[in-house]
């Protein structure tokens, strides 16, 4: 079959246009053993965002089990991750042979690792977190590795979202890593010739990812971020909602009567 440009655009235009890899972001709550150490120390300081604007942020976007024991820290780092993955799954396969044949059978499946960059401030707030997080599984001065959970139920694992968005802040794909933890931070190279900035990129481990194939418009998280909670009393995201609705109206409006546009 000979390629046709027109059925390959009428395809992308029938899925509302192809994917972009810019529109994503990941959702890290902080567990509550780390947030236990950095309250405890000076750094959560650091970070001046307001948690009753944020405070339910990851509650709403990951479930009450990812809840975060800093949404103000879980709000920044989504800010700062410039770059994140979604990350990739393979299976293990054993070759068998029955008679003169071979083939592979599945028997195990692998989930990589996975990595988020980070923008660096020159708090160098980001490399102290998560310093401070593999402290909390290894200890630096005896190297004392803690279990990962402890009789009051703390952990220093937590799960991660990644999400993609289409161009209208519409959630069409995640991915949630169950029990993640920082595993390695990359070296960050100094040199007298380089006038840019620090990224600081952390290698997560996991036991597992959970695929969410479906979901919604994050009104309520973008609205509340861009713009506050309200205008004149009326919830932005109620506000919203209208207009979308009602665009939503109008264009059906004027594909049954295409003349009314003009």
């Amino acid at each position: 079959m000979a390629f046709l440009p027109q059925l390959f655009l009428s395809n992308i235009k029938a899925k509302d246009g192809l994917a972009k890899p810019n529109r994503f972001q990941v959702i890290l709550p902080i567990p509550s053993l780390v947030g236990k150490n950095l309250q405890a120390g000076l750094l959560e300081t650091l970070v001046n965002l307001p948690n009753s604007v944020f405070s339910d942020v990851t509650t709403k976007v990951i479930g009450t089990e990812g809840k975060s024991s800093s949404p103000s820290i879980t709000r920044y780092l989504a800010l700062q991750c410039e770059t994140a993955e979604l990350p990739g799954k393979s299976l293990n396969t054993e070759p068998i042979q029955v008679y003169n044949l071979t083939y592979e059978i599945p028997y195990q499946a692998v989930y990589t690792d996975t990595s988020f960059t980070f923008l660096c401030t020159n708090e160098f707030y980001e490399r102290k977190l998560f310093d401070r997080w593999l402290e909390t599984i290894v200890a630096p001065d005896t190297n004392n590795i803690r279990f990962s959970k402890n009789s009051l139920s703390e952990t220093y694992m937590t799960n991660i979202k990644v999400v993609q968005y289409d161009d209208f802040i519409k959630q069409i794909y995640a991915v949630e890593l169950i029990d993640a933890f920082p595993k390695t931070i990359s070296a960050q190279p100094l040199s007298w010739s380089d006038d840019g900035f620090h990224r600081l990129t952390v290698q997560f481990a996991y036991k597992r990812f959970r695929t969410i194939y479906q979901g919604g418009y994050d009104l309520a998280a973008a609205t509340n971020a861009l713009l506050g909670s309200s205008i004149a009393g009326v919830p932005v995201k109620d506000i919203l909602a209208g207009q979308i609705k009602g665009t939503a109206a109008a264009a059906k409006e004027a594909l049954r009567n295409p003349f009314s546009i003009f």
